[in-house]
């Protein structure tokens, strides 16, 4: 099938990356994948593909530009189904070019917000959003993260250090992630700062942050103050990186949430997973169950002392550290190997060309989902702060 795929942007997140991957990989299972898409940071990676790729306008932009052109590439690219990645595209999808050929949903956020259509199959990252789902009334379908095996493995984790100037002996704490404050990414970050700089007092440690965002000014002025407290280099920020791999590679242990975490452990590095209200865990044998169910990320907890003393038993123990890395690598390898989740992918993609649902029904779904998505349009614009939280907590991250 000829299949146009719509992440939401180009930019830094798993989610755009793993619609390019998986895009890529539709190939091997003899689909045709167009990309539909604005440029951004990752388009180098996408242009190296050899994917076919049409630009589009900002989906986000005011008026239907994205919207119209996406009909028109429907229609010219003689296209048979659209898969649609976050809440924007799907919306917009499901009420132009969706009514007319099948539309499938992915979103990979904490959460989907409620005004998508319910009449149109989803696909979400955890078997515990899968489950509320379904509970929902909605076809849902389980992809969890996918990662490359073979490109995210530790082989020269000496030349990742020599690449970052890391000297001999330094013990390096690694974390790849957006410095924005969705999710309190960048709260993590000025935590684990804290934490680093507490600990530099008595180990050779190195923070290694790899990311940009608006939060980007605010990283860089706290590391270069803890930098100058200690006289040597505590805290790195190395900005967006478009192959992170190497700041996995130089790891001792990995900080994340999310599709990044889930590439430290594939790399065998011990996790410590970060989320909102001071979440901080140690991945281990009995606390992996957990995330394997919810997703890798959590709220609430005791801040910087949970991180301080997940990272102060990592850094006392090398043999710790080989076991829970090791151990990493297992899960990752039996759980979201990308090969495996494109044979489920493309399994999928049959289901939904063939799946066809009765027009009263999508009437339904469509005028719900207009009346749902106004409210939080208006919201947006007008709405108290409490109102703009409350939508951002379902995933409808503006």
């Amino acid at each position: 099938m000829r299949v146009l795929v719509c992440p939401h942007q180009l930019g830094m997140g798993g989610s755009p990356l793993n619609a390019i991957e998986m895009a890529s990989a539709m190939r091997r299972y003899g689909h045709d994948p167009v990309v539909y898409s604005t440029s951004g940071v990752l388009t180098d990676i996408l242009r190296d593909s050899d994917l076919q790729w049409v630009q589009a306008p900002a989906s986000d932009a005011p008026g239907m530009a994205w919207a119209r052109r996406l009909e028109d590439v429907v229609r010219h690219q003689q296209i048979d189904m659209i898969h649609a990645y976050e809440w924007r595209p799907c919306l917009q999808a499901a009420f132009g070019s969706g009514r007319r050929v099948p539309l499938l949903m992915s979103v990979m956020s904490m959460d989907v917000p409620r005004f998508l259509p319910t009449h149109l199959p989803i696909v979400v990252g955890t078997p515990e959003l899968q489950m509320r789902m379904s509970a929902q009334g909605r076809k849902a379908h389980l992809l969890e993260p996918p990662v490359d095996m073979d490109r995210h493995r530790s082989r020269d984790v000496a030349g990742a250090r020599a690449r970052f100037g890391i000297p001999d002996g330094a013990l390096v704490i690694s974390t790849v992630t957006m410095l924005t404050t969705d999710l309190e990414k960048l709260q993590g970050v000025l935590e684990a700062i804290r934490v680093v700089d507490r600990l530099a007092a008595t180990r050779p440690v190195r923070l290694l942050i790899a990311g940009d965002g608006e939060g980007l000014p605010a990283v860089q002025r706290r590391a270069a103050a803890v930098n100058a407290h200690h006289g040597w280099t505590v805290v790195q920020t190395v900005g967006f990186q478009l192959d992170a791999v190497p700041v996995y590679e130089a790891a001792d242990i990995v900080l994340g949430m999310g599709s990044s975490a889930i590439k430290g452990l594939a790399h065998a590095k011990p996790l410590v997973v970060h989320g909102e209200a001071g979440f901080w865990k140690l991945v281990e044998e009995d606390s992996a169950a957990g995330f394997l169910h919810t997703g890798w990320y959590g709220r609430g907890g005791s801040g910087i002392q949970d991180l301080a003393q997940a990272l102060g038993r990592l850094l006392e123990s090398p043999a710790l550290r080989m076991r829970l890395g090791a151990f990493g690598r297992n899960l990752v390898e039996r759980r979201y190997d990308l090969e495996r989740s494109a044979e489920h992918l493309a399994a999928l993609y049959v289901d939904v060309a063939l799946d066809r649902q009765p027009q009263a029904t999508v009437v339904r779904s469509l005028a719900r989902s207009a009346a749902t998505s106004a409210r939080y349009f208006t919201s947006m614009r007008f709405g108290s702060v409490v109102d703009r939280e409350q939508w951002a907590r379902e995933g409808a991250i503006a």
